[in-house]
């Protein structure tokens, strides 16, 4: 990593602000973008459906949110309601995701 530019996934030019950085899931993997590329990225995937593009960004507010809400279901799974073990694997997808792309792009801003 060192000091490599985070570049925007859309349009290949640098992202120099963290107010300016969006993540989202691509094909499984976290890339980053422009908020205004994510716009146009969300803009064209509404027209083709793809399983493989969330609209909603990993980093913000409501990412935040998410995150809390899939933690406390996570230690209600272990403290009072029993599950299957995919369960535990499924809740912690989403928090992994969040870390992943705060170490990877949002705390290099």
């Amino acid at each position: 990593m060192g000091n490599k530019p985070i570049t925007c996934y859309w349009c290949n030019k640098p992202i120099t602000e963290r107010e300016n950085l969006r993540t989202a899931n691509i094909k499984m993997l976290v890339r980053p973008f422009h908020e205004d590329c994510f716009q146009k990225r969300v803009e064209k995937k509404k027209e083709s459906a793809s399983m493989f593009f969330d609209a909603t960004p990993f980093n913000g507010r409501y990412a935040n949110i998410m995150t809390a809400i899939f933690l406390v279901l996570y230690v209600l799974f272990i403290f009072v309601i029993e599950v299957p073990t995919i369960a535990y694997v499924m809740v912690l997808l989403y928090p992994l995701y969040r870390l992943y792309s705060w170490l990877r792009f949002e705390r290099r801003l």
